[in-house]
């Protein structure tokens, strides 16, 4: 979808509280987010929940049936919505009500968030999550006066307009050939971005278990099949005893959280995304894997192969993806998500992403997530890589100005537009039970948890360094 905006919006900030180790935390999404910090400090909850608020957040207005404003003006869901534009396909919408209608919607979605769906995204009991919270700090559109959307190809071919105070639907021809439902279903994420234009237009998340997943999915698809022959054997033994397959498939239920069945889901799709192409496919970001894995990904069937680049002969090869190095495993969803799936304004979270990879290949993954950043998406890691941050800082400063910028750039082996700017950065360490923001310059991040441990480290290997050499009489 394309938004047209007359003045540019703050990011939306969001709130945790008592969400696993996180007491109170608040982030600023960027276009590039960046959390880093120790181990077991709430990185993967943050991540996690926002995963789970923005996935679910457009399915509210459906059951959103009679909320009103502060002013008393009911707040038409998309159905509602729908009927009205069909009848009189302009509607006049002050741009205060507009602010009113973002602010009693998102509350309406935030609570039922809260109090229902939390504890879902993380497959666990209501009780574990039941003080916890999230909430949204929206800024105030109300002198936003001009705004468009356009439904993405494949669907209704829809547009909806906001300028003059009156919001307008547009559609083309071919709508006819989509049944009511459909164009509904395209109306309500028209007017969903509308509504809330800074959130991401849909998160897609690669948790650190996609190494594993890569290796095993098939494997538990071998499970989840043996399970449905057992439980109909079983209920053709036992007519009489109905609960017992019940019992035992939920006995024997995922205990996955959300965003983890979600990354198993997408592994499973990889082999029929053939065909299909990204938004972002033409700028190809994938390259950048390839680079970095001397090789690329292929399907063939219901398989997904690595196959390595010319190696001389009887050097190359062409493996399944589960006879691949961790590495190559790691970065495949990845790969076929930049090949295959991503959208503009997407947001793409990815929990560790260095795992697995060495120092020089974690460098050229910051350089990827920076290009995939100038391409329209929008980015969100978890991080424990200082050679991560440092090289982010790098391309930071390769946005300067500064003399002689072209030849320093080939000397240091960077390619023109390998650079990202101060302000597209929000940067946090997980620690103290929230999340410390930290400052962005013109020379990058400062992110002082990592110069502690090696000022720590380089301090002890002098102490250290100097007491062998006094022994030794060197």
């Amino acid at each position: 979808m394309e938004e047209i905006d007359t003045l540019t919006h703050p990011p939306a900030r969001f709130r945790f509280r008592n969400i696993g180790p996180v007491k109170d935390a608040e982030l600023e999404l960027g276009d590039l987010t960046v959390i880093a910090g120790r181990n077991n400090t709430g990185k993967t909850y943050i991540a996690y929940t926002l995963y789970g608020f923005l996935k679910m957040y457009r399915e509210w207005p459906e059951y959103v049936t009679e909320p009103e404003t502060e002013s008393g003006t009911p707040i038409p869901n998309s159905a509602l919505l729908a009927s009205q534009l069909r009848a009189r396909a302009r509607q006049p919408l002050h741009p205060n009500m507009r602010q009113e209608l973002r602010a009693t919607l998102m509350q309406e979605m935030i609570e039922a968030f809260s109090d229902v769906r939390l504890s879902g995204v993380f497959s666990s009991p209501d009780a574990a999550f039941q003080d916890a919270s999230f909430a949204a700090q929206l800024p105030d559109l109300s002198n936003h006066l001009r705004f468009q959307a356009l439904a993405p190809p494949g669907g209704p071919r829809l547009s909806l307009d906001y300028g003059d105070r009156q919001l307008h639907l547009s559609m083309g021809v071919e709508a006819r050939n989509f049944n009511r439902s459909e164009i509904d279903q395209a109306l309500s994420a028209l007017y969903l971005q509308f509504l809330f234009p800074e959130l991401p237009s849909g998160p897609f998340i690669l948790s650190s278990e996609r190494i594993g997943i890569s290796l095993f999915y098939r494997e538990l698809d071998f499970t989840k099949n043996r399970l449905v022959d057992l439980l109909q054997q079983l209920d053709g033994h036992k007519r009489g005893s109905g609960a017992l397959p019940f019992l035992f498939l939920d006995q024997t239920a995922s205990r996955y959280a959300l965003p983890i069945k979600d990354n198993i889901d997408y592994t499973r799709s990889i082999p029929d995304l053939r065909g299909t192409r990204s938004d972002l496919c033409q700028d190809k970001l994938f390259d950048g894997i390839k680079d970095m894995m001397s090789g690329y990904y292929g399907n063939s069937g219901d398989d997904v192969r690595f196959i390595s680049k010319a190696r001389g002969k009887g050097r190359s090869f062409n493996i399944p993806l589960h006879l691949a190095s961790s590495s190559a495993r790691g970065l495949s969803d990845l790969y076929f998500f930049l090949r295959n799936v991503a959208k503009k304004g997407q947001l793409l979270i990815i929990d560790e992403p260095e795992s697995h990879l060495d120092t020089a290949n974690q460098r050229l993954l910051a350089r990827l997530l920076a290009r995939s950043v100038r391409a329209g998406l929008k980015v969100l890691v978890t991080t424990h890589s200082d050679y991560l941050i440092m090289e982010i800082n790098n391309l930071v400063m390769l946005s300067q100005s500064f003399p002689d910028r072209e030849a320093l750039t080939k000397k240091l082996k960077y390619k023109a537009d390998d650079c990202l700017e101060a302000d597209s950065i929000r940067a946090y360490i997980a620690e103290g039970d929230g999340l410390t923001p930290c400052k962005v310059n013109e020379f990058g991040v400062d992110m002082p948890i990592f110069d502690r441990t090696i000022d720590e480290i380089n301090r002890a290997a002098n102490e250290l360094g100097s007491r062998v050499s006094e022994g030794s009489g060197t």
